[in-house]
């Protein structure tokens, strides 16, 4: 059989919501395409440390993360790239003058640095340690993702400067790079093999770019309506053996 080179996210389409929790039929299928000499890869808007982790406790030893701007291969770190740092300025700045609070990811931690005290409650809190310090906008050099506080109803809305941006919890926003697909590119050029050999899975709207031709896409039956509409096959949802059953019907396991 040609090898497939497989790239799945990991919330609500590998894992359970968003646990490191995989299901077991979708572990067997993991490991089965792996006997079968494919390529199986995680594609994550997760920092490359969030994402190696799970990654590891599944024997996955590739990764496309930090939403395309991370390369790992075969467990090394090859690359990855902050965001656009004059544009993260930029936003840091207007959310100052509007007292915004907000939080930025300057290195590849579970650690976000705040200079507001609320932050240490807000946007998923319990997941990452909140540094609350002084911060100088214009001193920081590298930033790898934001979470700010919402404006509120009613108030102007915020210019994105040109950066990602998604609705996160706690009436926060979460700014981080989403375009797998161009990480899948670059991962694809690593390993000398067309485009047309790659299968992507996905659930979410940060998975819209990597929900593209040539590659064959797949999404889970849990997937929003807009991914669903990109998709060359829908499967099941992810805790109903989607994964699994998408790879037996077409032969890959």
């Amino acid at each position: 059989m040609r090898k497939k080179y497989f790239f799945f996210d990991i919330d609500r389409t590998l894992g359970l919501d968003i646990s490191q929790i995989i299901p077991a039929d979708t572990v067997y299928c993991l490991n089965r395409l792996r006997q079968l000499g494919h390529s199986v890869a995680i594609a994550t808007g997760r920092l490359q440390c969030d994402s190696f982790r799970t990654a590891s406790r599944y024997g996955i030893t590739s990764l496309v993360s930090d939403g395309g701007n991370s390369l790992t291969i075969d467990n090394t770190l090859i690359e990855m790239n902050g965001l656009p740092i004059a544009n993260c300025r930029a936003l840091l700045h207007e959310l100052e003058r509007r007292h915004l609070p907000w939080a930025v990811f300057t290195d590849n931690t579970m650690v976000r640095h705040t200079p507001y005290e609320s932050f240490r409650h807000l946007g998923q809190s319990q997941l990452f340690q909140t540094d609350v310090t002084p911060v100088d906008i214009d001193s920081l050099t590298t930033i790898y993702k934001i979470v700010h506080v919402r404006p509120a109803a009613g108030d102007p809305p915020l210019d994105t400067y040109g950066l990602s941006r998604l609705p996160y919890i706690t009436n926060t926003y979460l700014v981080e790079p989403t375009d797998k697909g161009a990480g899948i590119r670059r991962f694809m050029e690593h390993a000398g093999a067309p485009l047309e050999d790659v299968v992507v899975f996905g659930d979410g709207l940060n998975d819209i770019a990597m929900f593209v031709s040539p590659f064959f896409r797949i999404a889970m039956g849990n997937a929003r309506p807009q991914l669903k509409e990109r998709a060359d096959y829908i499967t099941d949802d992810n805790d109903k053996g989607g994964i699994f059953h998408a790879c037996r019907r077409f032969g890959w396991i």
